[in-house]
């Protein structure tokens, strides 16, 4: 079904705001389906609403306070050069617990996908789910995150995520610097360690300058580290569009010693059709060490559609 479904939506987007009498394709979707959206988002406020009364039914809060939980949906469509056209797709659904001082989210998601390490070129599907309770809160400036949750795919995997960042701002020259690590403790993959940082620096209304670099490392392989450094520069061209252009490297010590095996070369553009509809092209030139580092693309199409308080009238 996706294989017909997702091309119409495409060429239907591409007539979207041509000056035509009639309304294209997307546009009677967009309408038709207005109730619909609408009947999806009350249904995850009461979904929060009731898991918020069961956990403390001493009193009641009104309905606006459940307003913030969402859902969306993300379609994908991936072509490597020479390979088949790929679909895959994306899901995540958020509910809002305010009676536990909004520093509980429930959450339930697809597998993230990582643009650093998710190649386009050895992408399989996303077929594993996860459901957790996040607990975020602020100490000392920094940002603390805890997720308890169960993966669910071919093997049931428990796991508990332990994030912090922290924040420096304009540490030079209107530069921000940060500082992260994630731990992540599973059945399956035993211990990972992510440790990263960012600088970011705004030049001006429109444009942002940006450096990111992480190491990531998996208990379970006696050798499995992986590093990546990207350079990006983001452009807001304006409410509806944006652009990301980046240059990214990475090494690892798998199958090798430590050393560079991609360099990629990116473009990222995201339409909001509207607020809660988007659209993102992704084409991508990258040279790899199995390849022998000879020039390559790779293209990425997402559809995203949020339910949420703005996705109805």
């Amino acid at each position: 079904m996706k294989k017909i479904i997702f091309p119409l939506l495409m060429i239907s987007i591409l007539n979207l705001n041509a000056k035509e009498e009639n309304n294209s394709f997307l546009e009677n979707i967009i309408t038709n389906t207005n109730d619909h959206r609408k009947d999806i988002h009350n249904y995850l406020i009461a979904m929060s609403t009731n898991l918020d009364n069961y956990v403390d039914d001493s009193r009641k809060l009104d309905i606006s306070n459940y307003s913030s939980s969402y859902g969306l949906i993300q379609l994908s469509l991936l072509q490597d050069q020479h390979g088949s056209i790929k679909f895959d797709q994306k899901i995540k659904l958020k509910l809002k617990l305010p009676k536990l001082k909004d520093k509980f989210r429930l959450v339930f998601e697809s597998d993230k996908i990582d643009e650093n390490k998710n190649y386009i070129d050895k992408y399989d599907s996303n077929d594993n789910f996860n459901l957790g309770l996040t607990y975020d809160t602020l100490k000392d400036d920094i940002k603390l995150k805890a997720k308890l949750g169960l993966k669910l795919g071919s093997k049931l995997d428990p796991f508990l995520r332990l994030s912090s960042i922290k924040t420096w701002e304009n540490i030079y020259s209107n530069i921000n610097y940060s500082l992260g690590q994630n731990l992540k403790q599973s059945v399956v993959k035993k211990l990972e360690s992510t440790s990263y940082m960012r600088f970011d620096k705004q030049l001006n209304d429109y444009f942002s300058l940006h450096n990111y670099s992480e190491y990531y490392w998996l208990s379970d392989h006696s050798k499995d580290s992986q590093i990546i450094n990207s350079l990006y520069l983001s452009q807001e061209v304006n409410t509806k569009n944006y652009f990301t252009y980046s240059f990214s490297s990475y090494i690892d010590n798998i199958d090798t010693n430590l050393r560079i095996k991609r360099h990629s070369a990116k473009i990222t553009y995201r339409h909001f059709i509207k607020k809660w509809l988007y659209l993102d092209a992704i084409p991508e030139n990258y040279y790899d060490y199995e390849n022998n580092f000879k020039p390559r693309y790779a293209i990425r199409f997402n559809l995203g559609m949020y339910f949420n308080k703005d996705s109805y009238k």
